[in-house]
């Protein structure tokens, strides 16, 4: 009973050294483009993301973050295609900053599971494949502006890794702004 007492006294005197630890974070956020084509062509992508925190450190904080997002592809006589992604993900945080900062940059890496709806047709009535669910690699970098004690505003450039590969950063990016609460 001894050992399981120091131990768990170890583990939360190790995790309580920084005022800041133990601190939650809930944030929402949106993004929406539009690119237009010639010939009437158009993309339009539009997504919400939401997470909640917990500040292990002050610099460091593990996160569930959920994101959803349609994509619409429009080409007229070639495609008709809308993807719908959700995004479910465990990160880790990294704050460049101290505490004290009202900016504070952070990194973001992390694993999730993507689930893809597809729906709508090619030319030559060909549809996409109906539904993708595949495990991802989740990089990124942020920045939290603190406004107050309690709220900030938030800037998050997140990718989603296809298979894992660096290489494929740019194929899933996306950028969006929101706020965060702590409590």
């Amino acid at each position: 009973m001894l050992k399981i007492g120091i131990l768990l006294g170890s583990i939360v005197s190790f995790f309580a050294w920084d005022a800041r630890a133990g601190v939650f974070e809930t944030s929402l956020g949106f993004s929406y483009s539009r690119s237009a084509y010639n010939g009437g062509s158009y993309s339009v992508t539009q997504s919400w993301n939401g997470a909640l925190g917990y500040y292990l450190t002050q610099d460091s904080q593990v996160q569930f973050s959920y994101q959803d997002s349609l994509n619409t592809e429009f080409v007229p006589n070639v495609q008709d295609i809308k993807y719908r992604d959700r995004v479910y993900s465990m990160n880790f945080l990294y704050h460049m900053f101290s505490e004290g900062s009202p900016v504070r940059p952070f990194l973001r890496f992390g694993v999730g599971q993507l689930n893809r709806d597809a729906t709508g047709s090619y030319q030559g009535g060909y549809s996409p494949p109906g539904r993708l669910d595949q495990v991802t690699v989740i990089s990124g970098l942020g920045l939290k502006v603190k406004l107050s004690s309690r709220f900030g505003l938030r800037l998050d450039g997140t990718s989603y890794l296809t298979g894992g590969s660096i290489a494929t950063w740019k194929d899933n990016f996306n950028l969006s702004l929101g706020g965060s609460f702590y409590f």
